[in-house]
């Protein structure tokens, strides 16, 4: 009886023994490719680890040109500079997102993207800030078209804008949106008188905002009351208005078009100087 149980158990460990070796030689083969691409994996990491340590210092890719392109008011010399680039540099290891943020801080531009062309060429384009007029805030300050004020004015700055006077300061800063708006609507009539030929003629100085709505002063000296509403509108009467007088060889001080009650009517402050 002992004999016949210890027979039992050498039966029993020679069928797991063969099951192992059977096992054992059927999935050698997947172990074997898990091998092989582990270790491919590890090569590949390596080999790109030394090609980057390569790439960051081979004189392969060492800066030789740098091109500017997109700008008008800031200068090829200002932007290179606030980007730190200089020729030579190993164009790989450049930090080019970097370079975007540093070049963005100029108060021209508005935005900006760098792009490597390898092996040793980079390219800066920017897009810069459309100036529509200056900005009385204590200072004097460019907006943009997007309602922005983007740089201070300095003195010896050349800029010979229109000048919207009257918009408080700490409510603009806030986001009031009734300071907002009234910016935007006197870019708008900025913009909308320059490009109508008819009325354009007599450039504006001064846009004045007031509760009331808009003043617009031209740089003959001439007043246009706006007041509030569509400006569109107003706009065309304005040029007929115009065109009446100087067939009447008369000039007007004052024109008013902000008659709420009746928006088609139109008052006259003559002046006694001659077209």
């Amino acid at each position: 009886m002992f004999r016949s149980k210890r027979n039992r158990r050498r039966v029993d460990l020679a069928k797991k023994t063969g099951e192992f070796k059977a096992a054992a030689k059927h999935h050698a083969p997947v172990a074997l490719k898990l091998l092989g691409l582990g270790a491919a994996f590890v090569a590949i990491a390596f080999g790109a680890n030394e090609g980057w340590k390569w790439a960051n210092t081979s004189r392969t890719f060492a800066l030789s040109d740098v091109k500017v392109l997109g700008h008008a008011e800031a200068t090829d010399v200002e932007l290179v500079r606030l980007g730190g680039v200089l020729l030579g540099q190993n164009l790989v290891a450049m930090d080019v997102r970097a370079m975007e943020r540093s070049i963005a801080t100029h108060p021209w531009v508005k935005s900006v993207s760098v792009t490597r062309h390898l092996p040793s060429r980079l390219s800066i384009e920017v897009v810069e800030h459309r100036a529509i007029a200056m900005l009385s805030f204590g200072e004097l300050y460019l907006v943009s078209e997007d309602a922005a004020p983007f740089k201070r004015i300095k003195p010896g700055d050349a800029v010979d804008l229109p000048l919207i006077t009257g918009l408080d300061r700490d409510a603009f800063a806030s986001g009031e949106e009734r300071a907002v708006a009234s910016l935007r609507q006197a870019l708008t009539l900025i913009e909308a008188y320059a490009a109508d030929p008819t009325v354009g003629a007599q450039p504006l100085s001064e846009v004045n905002l007031h509760p009331e709505g808009l003043t617009a002063v031209t740089a003959q000296g001439q007043e246009i009351e706006f007041g509030e509403g569509d400006l569109l509108p107003k706009l065309g009467r304005l040029a007929r208005v115009r065109k009446e007088l100087h067939a009447r060889s008369m000039v007007a001080e004052v024109i008013r078009l902000d008659n709420r009650a009746r928006p088609s009517w139109i008052a006259v402050q003559l002046s006694a100087r001659k077209p």
